[in-house]
């Protein structure tokens, strides 16, 4: 195992062991063992795909369609533990595009100094 390949080991273990990734997979695998809350999300992301489906052909989405939306979006988000998920998985996107930048930073600058 080359040097770059024993790093980015490294890079994965500590972020996977960062509570807030470590909380985020607890929280994942309860919504998946709940049948109520696996099946709101469900409905929710198949209404989704309707709405992209009414955007693409008619460019305007009927406003009864927005209020569905809505409701089901204000549904999930009255449950605490999606709620959590959702702040969680927010920090954890943040922190992922933070250790890119910081990457992609350093790949640049010893580009310059070669």
């Amino acid at each position: 195992m080359n040097e770059i390949d024993k790093k980015i080991k490294e890079l994965i273990n500590l972020i996977g062991n960062q509570d807030e990734v470590i909380r985020y997979n607890k929280i994942e695998k309860a919504l998946q063992e709940n049948d109520y809350i696996k099946n709101k999300i469900e409905k929710f992301r198949k209404f989704q795909k309707k709405m992209v489906i009414y955007e693409a052909k008619q460019n305007k989405i009927p406003e009864e369609i927005n209020q569905r939306y809505d409701k089901l979006y204000e549904e999930l988000l009255d449950i605490p533990i999606y709620n959590e998920y959702l702040s969680l998985q927010q920090e954890i996107n943040e922190m992922l595009q933070t250790v890119s930048a910081i990457i992609e930073e350093e790949i640049n600058k010893s580009k310059k100094e070669v």
